[in-house]
């Protein structure tokens, strides 16, 4: 639904469903051609490889926004199959979109038992959309939002505030048109866990007695120090090109500026704020939070002592995240129409940054249809640059499976550097 101001928001009629989009799509190519690629999607047949933009309300399907889009490909010879499922952010985040999956395979499950009078009834499961768990934190008294996040929203732009005054479909169109435009380069690195544990054992002898730093602490600062090294060099390759005299006098000034680097990372706020069943609230609870990764750091590069003091901040900056930051960030977006889009462009406002989402406690290989759990779980390559995904591996295989999105002359840099790949044990990187 959108409201006066064009903002969408979720209403949920259970007489009048707002049904997915939902495509079932045969294939010449074997299953196995997917498991020899690595699952690879690059190499699915170019009317197939479109499917998996991020879905964007551009247009009306049966007088309605369609926040969901799901594509079933099924490979030759029914030797496997495919789902392709992009939902809107504003529907849910990764915890729900792992809580929908597994919903789903469950109903799947139970519709494939033999229909007979000892047949058990579905299994009844209870999800929330009700925002007022947002909105009862709010009050005067805030947490102070951190830095990085608050310049990049506290500001609104001719841009955001025409944008704003579009219909939702216009604007979903205009973003398809921004995220179609965007190069970047996939890469997909698998670490074991026997790695990192020896890695935060390593790291963890730098940090305070009285503090145990995460495995979740130590990768985010890990992959924050070595994305920015390959930015680092990826600049100065740049810069070293031969170009005009007078384009390099009028803007080279700028390589002395002070540059220090902000990561991203989104908090999943359910089991910080005290609701009864907020495991069940399926909307988005992912909040960011910005720390800040100084010149110095960068220079020196992922040592133990670099890891472990980065790896601290980390920990202290999720740390206030609480139910106070929540209320703080609602009034901020309440605050003026367009604050809704602020939020969405904020991220371009900081330069150097990396998004940062560790999915590793998410739900998502306990999906079952029926015939099994997932080989792969994988977001598909996302039309955004400067991410960074952790997800867990194949229960069969173990460790973490770490996704980038990178502008091609960074994602280059990172798989040049010696000191990651010596935590990597294979990858696989595509446009």
């Amino acid at each position: 639904m959108a409201d006066s101001n064009s903002r969408l928001y979720v209403e949920v009629d259970k007489d009048n469903l707002n049904m997915p989009v939902y495509t079932d799509t045969c294939c010449d190519l074997d299953y196995s051609v997917m498991q020899e690629t690595g699952f690879n999607i690059s190499k699915l047949p170019a009317g197939l490889r479109e499917e998996y933009r991020v879905p964007a309300p551009s247009g009306l399907v049966g007088g309605q926004i369609k926040p969901a889009h799901i594509r079933i490909v099924r490979f030759k010879d029914n030797s496997g199959v495919l789902v392709f499922a992009c939902i809107s952010h504003y529907i849910f985040d990764g915890y729900g979109y792992a809580q929908f999956m597994n919903r789903w395979a469950e109903v799947s499950r139970w519709m494939q038992q033999p229909q007979d009078a000892n047949k058990a009834p579905l299994p009844a499961s209870l999800f929330t959309y009700d925002r007022s768990i947002h909105s009862s934190y709010r009050s005067e008294q805030t947490t102070a939002l951190d830095t990085p996040m608050i310049e990049a929203m506290s500001t609104g732009t001719a841009f955001t505030k025409w944008v704003s005054w579009l219909s939702p479909e216009t604007r979903g169109r205009i973003f398809k048109a921004m995220l179609g435009s965007s190069g970047h380069t996939c890469c997909f690195f698998h670490v074991s866990s026997t790695i990192l544990e020896n890695l935060r054992t390593c790291v963890q002898k730098h940090a305070p007695q009285d503090t145990r730093l995460s495995m979740n602490d130590i990768i985010t600062a890990y992959i924050t120090i070595v994305v920015a090294q390959a930015k680092e060099k990826a600049s100065a390759d740049w810069w070293n090109k031969p170009m005009p005299l007078a384009f390099r006098s009028i803007f080279g000034s700028k390589q002395g500026e002070p540059r220090d680097y902000t990561v991203v990372t989104y908090v999943n706020m359910r089991s910080r704020i005290n609701q009864p069943n907020i495991g069940k609230y399926m909307g988005n609870m992912a909040f960011g939070k910005g720390v800040q990764l100084s010149q110095d750091q960068i220079q020196e590069g992922p040592t133990d002592k670099v890891l472990a003091t980065l790896a601290l901040r980390i920990r202290q900056t999720i740390s206030t995240t609480d139910e106070k930051y929540v209320g703080q960030f609602g009034n901020l977006l309440d605050k003026e129409y367009d604050n809704f889009l602020r939020l969405t462009m904020s991220t371009s406002k900081i330069k150097r940054k990396l998004m940062f989402s560790n999915q590793t406690r998410f739900a998502h290989y306990d999906v079952d249809f029926g015939a099994g759990i997932p080989a792969m779980v994988r977001h598909a390559p996302h039309a955004f640059v400067d991410l960074a995904y952790v997800m867990p591996a194949n229960p069969t295989t173990g460790g973490y499976e770490i996704e980038f999105n990178l502008a091609p002359d960074v994602a280059l840099h990172l798989i040049r550097n010696s000191s990651w790949m010596k935590l990597v044990d294979r990858y696989d990187c595509y446009i």
